[in-house]
Order: C-alpha cells, then sequence, then structure tokens
C-alpha cells in the first residue's frame, strides 16, 4: 500500500506514530509522512519519505504556545486547515494513496481525506475525551469558559470561511476534536481510557507504540547510575522543557535526598544558566526516556500522554505536576488509577509549594501500591497489541 501520514509539529503527536511507520516499511509498504521539517531526521529513521509542510511550515513553537489553551488550538488548527488544505487536496490528487493516516488535531489531513473520499485512519496520542465523564472540576470549567471566549469570534470566522469554500462536508463531525475515522487508533488501553460514550466499535485501544529502535537516541552516562539508591527521573517534556525555576526548586528540595536524581532539561535550557548542580542529579539537554524508565524508581512528570504511557508500561509510579489541563486530566486518570500523585492540578495548573514534593516523592517511594497500580496498567499496555497490532488494523483497510 502507499500511505500518507499527516501530522502536527509536536513529539507528543509523532513519536507514537514512529514503530508503526518502522514496522509498515518493514512489511513492505511505502510510507509517506509529512510535517514540519525539524521532525525529518526521526521520521526518516523510521523508514518513511519524508515531504515537508509547504513554507512558511505549522512549527512545534507555534502549536506550543498555545497549547495552555484548547480553543486557541482550535484556532491555530482551523487556520492551517485554511492555509493548507488547498494544497493538501492537490498533493493527494497527485499522489492517489491508498489509505492516508491523520492525527486526532490534524484537521487538514481528516478534512482533505473526507473531501476525496479517501480510506482513512485517525492516530490518536491522547485519551478519547470527547464526553469524559467525572474528570473536570468547575473550577477547570470556569477556566476553560474564560479561554473560550476571546477566541470564539475567531472559531466562528473560520470555520464560516471553510464551509464557504468547501461546503459543509468540510466537517464530517460535530466536533473539532478528536479528528476521527472509520478506524481509529488510540496509543493506550481500554482499561486505562476514561468513561465516555463517545467511544464505539471503530475505537482501537493498541497501547503504547513502544520501540526503542525507532525512536531518537542519545548518548547517556549509564556507568554513573550508582546500584544501591532509588532513582527518580524528571521530566516536563518537549514543550514545557524550559522551566529553570521549577528545576532549581527541585534542586533546594534534594539535594540532600539519598536517591538519585535524573533530570531532562530540554534542548532549549542552557545548563549554565541553572546554577549550582546538587552532586546527586544528572543534568542534560536530552535524555533517552525509553531506555531509562526501565531502570528508575519514580518519574516526576508534567503528565504528556507519551510521558504518562511510557512511565506506566514500564511499572514506574508517576508524580505529576500538570501545566494544563488536557494533562491534568491525564494525571487525574493515572491517580484514580492508584499510580500517580497529582500536584498543582488546580488553576493556574502546576503552581506547587517546594516542601509538597518530597512529601510526595516520599509517600510514591514508600508506599507499594503505586508501584503495583504502575505495574498492572502496564500489563494492560503490553496485552494491546502495540504498533504490531496498529499495523495489523491498517493493513485490514486493504480489504474494505
Amino acid at each position: 500500500m502507499k500511505i500518507i501520514f499527516l501530522n502536527v509539529p509536536g513529539h507528543g503527536h509523532v513519536n507514537p506514530t514512529l514503530a508503526l511507520v518502522s514496522e509498515l516499511n518493514r512489511r513492505g509498504h511505502n510510507v509517506i509522512y509529512y510535517n514540519n521539517t525539524d521532525f525529518e531526521p526521526q521520521i526518516v529513521k523510521s523508514g518513511a519519505e519524508f515531504r515537508p509542510y509547504p513554507d512558511p511550515q505549522p512549527t512545534a513553537e507555534a502549536l506550543a504556545e498555545r497549547a495552555n489553551a484548547l480553543p486557541q488550538v482550535s484556532v491555530w488548527v482551523l487556520g492551517q486547515s485554511l492555509r493548507l488544505l488547498p494544497w493538501l487536496l492537490d498533493e493527494l490528487r497527485r499522489e492517489q494513496p491508498d489509505l492516508v493516516v491523520f492525527d486526532s488535531i490534524c484537521l487538514w489531513g481528516m478534512q482533505a481525506a473526507h473531501l476525496l473520499e479517501l480510506p482513512s485512519v485517525a492516530s490518536i496520542t491522547t485519551f478519547v475525551q470527547e464526553g469524559v465523564k467525572g474528570m473536570i472540576t468547575l473550577r477547570d470549567g470556569l477556566a476553560l469558559v474564560g479561554q473560550a471566549l476571546p477566541a470564539l469570534p475567531a472559531l466562528f470566522r473560520q470555520r464560516r470561511q471553510l464551509v464557504r469554500a468547501y461546503g459543509p462536508e468540510v466537517f464530517p463531525h460535530p466536533q473539532i476534536f478528536p479528528c476521527i475515522s472509520d478506524t481509529n487508533l488510540v496509543y493506550t488501553s481500554r482499561e486505562f481510557q476514561p468513561d465516555t460514550n463517545f467511544v464505539d466499535d471503530t475505537f482501537h485501544f493498541v497501547g503504547p507504540s513502544i520501540n526503542t529502535t525507532a525512536r531518537e537516541t542519545a548518548d547517556f552516562p549509564w556507568h554513573l547510575l550508582e546500584d544501591g539508591r532509588s532513582h527518580i527521573y524528571i521530566s516536563l517534556g518537549t514543550i514545557y522543557h524550559n522551566q529553570a525555576s521549577f528545576y532549581r526548586m527541585v534542586f533546594d528540595c534534594f539535594a540532600d535526598h539519598p536517591g538519585q536524581f535524573v533530570l531532562s532539561a530540554g534542548r532549549m535550557t542552557n545548563l549554565d544558566a541553572l546554577g549550582p548542580i546538587p552532586e546527586n542529579f544528572i543534568v542534560r539537554n536530552f535524555v533517552p526516556q525509553l531506555e531509562l524508565l526501565p531502570r528508575v524508581d519514580a518519574f516526576i512528570s508534567h503528565g504528556g500522554m507519551n510521558s504518562i504511557n511510557e512511565g506506566l508500561y514500564y511499572g514506574v509510579p508517576l508524580l505529576v505536576v500538570p501545566q494544563q489541563m488536557e494533562q491534568t486530566l491525564n494525571a487525574r486518570q493515572a491517580a484514580r488509577k492508584g499510580a500517580a500523585i497529582v500536584l498543582g492540578d488546580r488553576p493556574p495548573y502546576g503552581r506547587i509549594h517546594p516542601q509538597e514534593l518530597p512529601q510526595a516523592l516520599a509517600e510514591l517511594l514508600g508506599n507499594p501500591s503505586y508501584q503495583q497500580a504502575s505495574a498492572k496498567i502496564g500489563q494492560t499496555f503490553r496485552q494491546a497489541g502495540g504498533y504490531q497490532r496498529a499495523a495489523d488494523l491498517i493493513e485490514a483497510q486493504q480489504t474494505h
């Protein structure tokens, strides 16, 4: 099959697809993958043919700037659809793919596939959040309303422009997100997905897409990890990586802790500007997360879906400090399942008192129930089939 992948410029959306693309390539399929050129190295490594979006390309920075507010993400995505859809329709008519795989916030991908009546599959790297029950508090809801009101004029205007250009069929579903199709791949397990009536038999929960050879790697001083000490990994992900004040607070909180800490500070962080680094810390701009997680006892995370899935896959209990609402929902679900402690999950998200961190970590490391719950969820992930099952579901489109 000739398969076209269309994605947004975000590591949390790209990384889960890499092992799947690698598997499809291994099975002899021709995969063409469109994204920002910043993602070209890892996409090429997966075996796909990389193609850039036309300039000015959608960027990870533009998406990250809006990540704190879902309505602003919607405005950005609609704007990208207005700009990219004419080009993409021509591109797909020329390529004549057998299948289009689009990310669940890649609106232009869903719209183009639908308008051209091409077989398609949705790639959902988050929980299916539409209709989720009992996860959003009144305070969360008020914060969301406050974000939505300023965005409404732009949302309505952009939606009208798209309908005027392509007809009402440009929006085949009532919601903007998630963008869905007749086959929807969700990179978590059914057991970990929060309750929602939105999910039907078109949603296939394949678990995290874990394959260390398909992911970006880096040199890491493994010899510095000391036996006989607890090991704690700290990462705020790829969007919220430049968090010097948080990192300094972590240094102050844990400089005298008997454990050993590994901090992934992000590529944009100037490590020299962080000040003195305690002796029990290993600090790097980038850490090979999938290789490190099996070696740690706890994971202090921002609660991005990739990080939560990967931590739980390896049975690592989580201490989550979410930075925005989606991460808050992820964190609360992990806590609801007994695998996480959540701090700072009320708007404004991520605001915590320094003394909360040592107390929470002591509870996480001292109470074995967190690790047991994490391992139980990890087992459901491994049983879900992973990227091999996702590839099977994509190949099944040939028979439709």
